[in-house]
Formats: structure tokens, sequence, C-alpha cells
């Protein structure tokens, strides 16, 4: 890592923004291509390709593909992951879940196209914080890095409440906290084993996952037919002017969102794709497609068996299972629940654990975080004492929400709060980094793609932000705080050196 007085790095080519740029700065010799750029410090610097180099020592593993991303990306936010989360949506949007995961996407998708275009400049495993820091400076830059925080650190605890709600609602017996703990326990495990064995169980994992959504479609449809009286295909099971309002859906949104949120995660893998240029972007777009697909899908048939949510008044925590029972009995709710239990519980939170993991050594390696935090284990190729310290906290975490009352809605939009800022922080950077820094404004596609889409990501995020209820935004705002006080001690106390990338 470089400091951004050293900083001088020359462009391949002066093509669009969506040509890949090599892997190391390589000199221009047309001087005429070069463009000069402010730096967060108020020098100048040519137009980089790639804004952040890895130390020699910091050896990550290029294995990964796209279609491993993908895999990875899936697991991470979960093709069935709706079904948690369908009471809440159901309940706040008025009746049209369906039309809040299609809000959702609509930001993810202006996130996705600013992902890429960031990944394409900065490589790097610290991603949003990284861009930040680059374009709008260091404390900007750690505030973003400490919010991917609040989101990732929270998320454990959170899919470990998901699959303990899920198992309770048919093992009524067991205490909701000993089911949480069970699931910590074999994440604990199985976490330690490393990037490759991981994924292979989650491919595994993913297919499961989408038989049971199959299941799910098939037999809800069959059900939707054979009871006409009271079920329909109608287009206001998507969206019906009589019942929407505009507070209520935003709302929901905030919830759904969490279902998209983990897309994120694939940037972290940056520096262990085998195609760091073009890969993760790549697989980021496929993510956000197919899962929108799923989503919706699920979401529609799920209201056209009972439009009314009748089934499940008064327990919206498992209304997803219960309209799987509607729809073809206690096999299937059972199949749906243990199926959400084991894919948030545990593959969902293995691959959470392992993403905060290279945030946190990316950060610690920056001097942000401790520094035993930036230890990489050859063995399993994960820096395994931040491993160690998120098992930890998960532990605390859990404790806390279980003994504050917090409900599972709540707890998913704290962790939401973390990933909507970091998104409206990475769609400004776009524009200021692109539109304003680079100047590179000509033509329909950097319109686009420099200053339009990101303008409206921002937006959306920031509008979905505002929404998540006044638990999780005052608990964001003091995170939020609690960073500033510490960058401040650190930087302006201790007088320690920060490097963000």
């Amino acid at each position: 890592m470089m400091k951004n007085d050293d900083v001088k790095l020359t462009a391949g080519s002066t093509t669009a923004p969506a040509r890949a740029a090599t892997s190391t700065a390589i000199a221009d010799p047309a001087a005429k291509d070069r463009m000069s750029m402010p730096e967060n410090n108020g020098t100048t610097v040519t137009k980089p390709t790639v804004a952040t180099k890895q130390k020699s020592g910091d050896t990550f593993k290029a294995t990964l593909t796209v279609k491993d991303m993908v895999v990875w990306g899936l697991i991470t936010m979960v093709p069935i992951s709706p079904m948690a989360v369908y009471g809440g949506v159901f309940s706040d949007s008025g009746g049209m879940p369906t039309l809040a995961f299609l809000i959702g996407f609509v930001a993810v998708l202006f996130s996705v196209f600013s992902f890429g275009i960031m990944i394409r400049h900065f490589p790097s495993s610290g991603s949003i914080f990284t861009y930040v820091s680059h374009v709008f400076g260091k404390l900007p830059g750690f505030i973003a890095g400490w919010l991917m925080l609040l989101q990732y650190l929270v998320s454990p605890a959170m899919v470990y409440l998901i699959a303990a709600i899920a198992i309770h609602s048919m093992l009524p017996d067991v205490p909701i906290l000993a089911l949480c703990f069970g699931f910590l326990i074999i994440v604990a495990i199985v976490s330690l084993i490393g990037m490759k064995t991981a994924m292979v169980v989650n491919k595994v994992a993913l297919v499961a996952q989408l038989a049971i959504l199959a299941l799910f479609v098939g037999c809800g449809i069959a059900y939707v037919v054979s009871h006409p009286q009271t079920c329909s295909f109608a287009p206001t099971n998507l969206f019906d002017p009589s019942k929407f309002e505009f507070g209520g859906t935003m709302s929901a949104v905030s919830l759904a969102v969490m279902s998209y949120v983990g897309f994120g995660a694939i940037a972290t893998l940056t520096q262990e794709a085998k195609d760091p240029k073009h890969g993760p972007s790549r697989a980021m777009m496929v993510m956000a497609i197919v899962l929108c697909v799923l989503y919706a899908a699920q979401c529609f048939i799920a209201t056209c068996i009972d439009p009314s949510g009748a089934a499940f008044a008064g327990d919206t925590d498992n209304a997803f299972y219960l309209v799987a029972k509607m729809a073809a009995g206690p096999w299937l709710m059972i199949v749906c629940a243990v199926g959400v239990a084991l894919a948030q519980g545990v593959f969902t939170a293995i691959a959470q654990q392992n993403s905060i993991a290279f945030v946190m050594f990316t950060m610690a390696k920056g001097g942000c975080l401790p520094k035993f935090m930036a230890k990489m284990d050859k063995r399993t190729n994960s820096p395994l004492n931040a491993v160690l310290f998120i098992i930890g906290l998960s532990i605390v975490l859990t404790l806390i929400f279980q003994f504050s009352g917090i409900d599972m809605n709540t707890v998913v939009k704290i962790s939401n709060f973390g990933a909507l800022s970091t998104y409206t922080m990475l769609n400004v950077a776009v524009i200021v980094f692109c539109w304003f820094q680079l100047k590179e404004r000509t033509g329909a596609q950097a319109l686009l793609m420099h200053l339009v889409f990101p303008a409206l990501g921002a937006l959306v995020c920031f509008a979905i932000l505002m929404s998540v209820g006044e638990v999780a935004l005052t608990v964001g705002v003091v995170f939020i705080a609690i960073g500033i006080v510490y960058y401040l001690v650190l930087t302006k106390v201790l007088k320690k050196q920060i490097n963000l990338g």
C-alpha cells in the first residue's frame, strides 16, 4: 500500500471505463493520453488503472472463477431468504411483498453498476471503504469501513436468530437462545476449515435451496389453480393502488433489501478472483438478476395462495412456513423451515464470517484495527484471528438481542443500515470520482454510468435508509458517532498512521 503523497500511476489507455485495466500500473508513452486528477490530499496524480496494490507478503490465492463467486454470493444472499422475512414485508407493504422486493432490486442494480466501475479502478479486499478513502479522504473512508463492520458484524447474530426462529416453530420447547448457540457452534467449527472446503459445502447447499424453492413453487401453483374461489394470480397481488402507502412500502423495502445486500461480499473476494478486473462485477450482475426473479416468484406465489394474510395473522415470523402448510401440508412447512434454518444459520453464516474477516484483515493492515487481525493463516487461507473475533462478538450480540427484546425484523434493519449507508456512499463516490475528478463525461455511456445511474442509486438507497425505523436509525447514528471518536483518538491522540488503500 502507498501513501497518497507517493502515488503516481499511469494509464495504459484512454478507452471507455468499461474496458479493464492491467493489474499493475503501466507507463503510457503517449503523453496526450494522460489525465491528471486531484487526490484526496490536494496533490495530483495521473489517471489510475489500479489505485491499490497488494503487498508481496499479503498472499491471496487467485482461485475463484465467476461461477465460484456467483455460488458464494448466492449462498450469502440465500435464494430462499424471503421466506424468513415474508411476514414482516407483507405486513408493512399492505399485502404487496413482491413490490417491495422489486424496489429493493432497483436500488441494488444501480449499486452493482457502481461496484463494477470502482472495482476496475481500485481492486481491493476492502471494497467500499477503499473507494471512498481515495475519493473523499481518510475519515470518510474510515466511516465507510466502520459502517461495513456494522452490517457484517450484526449479520452472523442475525442469521442465527432467523434460523433459531425457524426451528423453534417446530420445536417450541427448545429455547431460541439454545438454538442460536447450536448454530453458532456448528459455524465456528466449519468456518475455520478454510475457503476451499467451505465452497464445496456451499455448492451442495445451493442445490438444496433451489430444490426447496422448486417444491414450493410447484405446490403453490397447483394450490392456486385448484382453489379459484379464494386464490388467483391477480395483478393486485403485485400492486394494489387502493392499498399502496409510500411510507409503509419503503419500510417493507428496508426489510426486504436484507435479501440483496450480500452482493457486496463479492468485492471482498476480488484478490482471490482469477479475473479481478471483470469477474467480480460480472458475478454481481448475474446474482442480482437471478435473485430478483427467484425472490419475486416465491413472494408472488405466496401472496396468491393467501392474499389476505389470514393464515399467519399474529405470527408474522413464521408467515411463509404457514403459507407453505396451506399449499401442501405440514411436510412442506417443515421442509421450508429446515431449509431456511440451515441456509441462514450455517451456510450464510459461514460465508458472512469469511467476508467480514477479509474486510477486517484489510482494515487491520491499514492500521484501522488491531494488528492481530492482520494475520493470514496459510493452512486455511483465511484471517484466522479475525474469524475468531467475529465468533466471539456473535456470542455477545446474540445475548444482547435476546435479552433486550429486539425482534428479528429490527435486527435485520440494523444490519441493513450499514449496507444502505455504504451503498449510498459508493454511488456518490462514483459521481465525484468519474464525473468530476477524472472528467469522464463524453458519450451516452459515460452520462449514464458516471452520473445518472449512481445518482439514482444514491437517492433510492438513501430513501430506503431513512425508512428502517427509529431503533435501527438510532443504533446506526450512535455507531457512526463512536466510529468518529475512535478515528480521532487513533489518529490525533495515539498518532497512528491510517492507510485505507
